[in-house]
C-alpha cells in the first residue's frame, strides 16, 4: 500500500497506488472543496467578497467555458470591470456558496469518535470485497486516505477530513460511518435537571451550541439502562424528559441516577454525564384553588396541594409559604405545614402561595398567581 505525500496532500491512495484527489494549480491561494469543510459549499468567492468593494475585479472568468463551481481553483488572470449590480450578484453568490450543507438534523444511526491527528479506520459493513468511498457525497474527499478493500483510514484526522463516509458498490450505497473529533468540552452545558413529585419522572435541560445535535440516556437507580432519547432544541437550548419505572417514592433512594449526553457539534463530538438523586430535583408545582374570605376582622385563606404531589398527605407533606401585601406595599411571609387553611389579622390587598417538601429541602415551588382580596370578595358576593 502506498501513501501519496506532498506537504499534507488530500486523496485516496488505492492498493494500484493511484491518487485521487482534489490537487488544483492556481495563480490564486488554494481553495478548500465543498467536502473539505462540513456544513460549507466552499469559500472561493472570498477573493470575489474582497475585490468587490472597488469598481474592479481583478481577473474574468476567461473566454471559454461556465464559471467554476464552488471549491474549484481560479486561474483567472484577466482584469474586468463591474458595475455595482454585478458587485451585487457575486456577493449573492458568495451567500449561496456559503450556506449551510446537509447540517445534522437527527442523531446519525452510526458514527465513529477519533482523536486529533490521530489515524481513523471506518469499516463497511457488506460482504463485497471492493468499494468505493465519498465524503460528504464527495467523490474526492478533502483528506488523506487509504482504502483497502472494506476498510478505509482516514490518516491524521482533523476537522476538515471529519463528516459522512460512504461506501458504494457501483451506484448502490452499501453502508455510511459519520466521523467526528473527539472533544472534552463539559463547560458551559449547565445541565439541569427538575421532578414535579416523587413519581419517578423528571425534565433535564442544558446548553450547547446551537448547530448541535443530542441524545440523552438514564442509567436508572436498578443499575438498568434505558433507551437513547432525542432531545429537543431552541436556540442553543436542549431538553428531554425520562422515567425511571424502578423508582419506589416510598423507599430511601440508595443509589443516585445518571444521566449521559451525547452531542455532535459541527465535526466535533461531545460527552457529558451527570449523578443525581430525585430527592434533590424535586420542585413542587404551585398550590391550586387558593381561595379568600373575609370573615369579620379576619381573612380566611384555603387552598390545595399541587395535582401532581402523591398521596397520601401524612406521608408526601408539604410546607406552605404564603405571602400577603398590605395596603403600604409591604409584604409578608407566613408559613403553613401540616394544614391547608389559615387564617390572617392583618387587612391585606392580595395573596398568593408556594410550598416546598419540608423534609428533602428542595427548591421552592413556582407562585401562584396574586388573588386580590377585594376582587375575590366580589366574586363571592355574585356567586350567592
Amino acid at each position: 500500500m502506498q501513501q501519496g505525500h506532498g506537504g499534507k496532500g488530500r486523496g485516496v491512495t488505492s492498493a494500484a497506488g493511484h491518487m485521487r484527489g482534489s490537487f488544483h494549480i492556481a495563480l490564486l491561494p488554494l481553495l478548500p472543496d465543498p467536502a473539505a469543510v462540513p456544513g460549507l459549499r466552499a469559500l472561493p468567492l472570498l477573493v470575489l467578497l474582497a475585490a468587490s468593494q472597488l469598481s474592479w475585479l481583478p481577473f474574468s472568468w476567461g473566454t471559454a467555458g461556465p464559471p467554476p463551481r464552488c471549491g474549484a481553483a481560479l486561474l483567472l488572470p484577466l482584469p474586468l470591470r463591474l458595475p455595482f449590480p454585478s458587485q451585487m450578484l457575486v456577493l449573492v453568490g458568495l451567500v449561496l456558496c456559503l450556506a449551510p450543507a446537509d447540517a445534522l438534523t437527527a442523531f446519525p444511526p452510526k458514527f465513529q469518535v477519533g482523536k486529533l491527528n490521530g489515524d481513523v479506520v471506518v469499516k463497511c459493513n457488506t460482504s463485497e470485497q471492493q468499494v468505493t468511498w465519498t465524503q460528504n457525497g464527495e467523490p474526492e474527499p478533502m483528506a488523506e486516505l487509504v482504502a483497502e478493500g472494506q476498510t478505509l483510514t482516514i490518516l491524521g484526522l482533523d476537522l476538515p477530513a471529519a463528516g459522512n463516509y460512504s461506501c458504494w458498490a457501483g451506484t448502490v450505497l452499501l453502508d455510511t460511518t459519520y466521523v467526528v473529533v473527539s472533544s472534552t468540552r463539559e463547560e458551559g452545558m449547565n445541565v439541569s435537571c427538575q421532578a414535579e413529585s416523587y413519581r419517578g419522572s423528571f425534565r433535564c435541560s442544558w446548553t450547547g451550541p446551537r448547530s448541535a445535535v443530542f441524545r440523552a440516556r438514564l442509567t436508572r437507580s436498578d443499575g438498568s439502562l434505558g433507551e437513547w432519547v432525542p432531545a429537543a432544541s431552541r436556540r442553543g437550548r436542549f431538553s428531554a424528559s425520562f422515567t425511571d419505572p424502578s423508582f419506589c417514592p416510598f423507599a430511601e433512594e440508595l443509589h443516585p441516577l445518571q444521566l449521559q449526553l451525547e452531542g455532535f457539534s459541527d465535526t466535533s463530538y461531545l460527552n457529558f454525564s451527570i449523578h443525581f438523586f430525585i430527592r434533590d430535583i424535586v420542585r413542587p408545582d404551585p398550590p391550586q384553588e387558593l381561595t379568600v374570605q373575609r370573615r369579620g376582622e379576619q381573612l380566611h385563606l384555603a387552598w390545595a396541594p399541587p395535582a401532581s404531589w402523591p398521596l397520601p398527605k401524612s406521608y408526601f407533606a408539604l410546607l406552605y409559604r404564603l405571602q400577603y401585601e398590605l395596603p403600604n406595599g409591604t409584604q409578608v411571609d407566613k408559613y403553613v405545614e401540616g394544614a391547608e387553611e389559615t387564617q390572617l389579622q392583618e387587612h391585606a390587598r392580595r395573596v398568593r402561595i408556594s410550598c416546598q417538601d419540608p423534609y428533602a429541602n428542595p427548591a421552592w415551588s413556582p407562585w401562584s398567581a396574586w388573588q386580590d382580596v377585594d376582587a375575590a370578595q366580589q366574586r363571592q358576593l355574585r356567586a350567592r
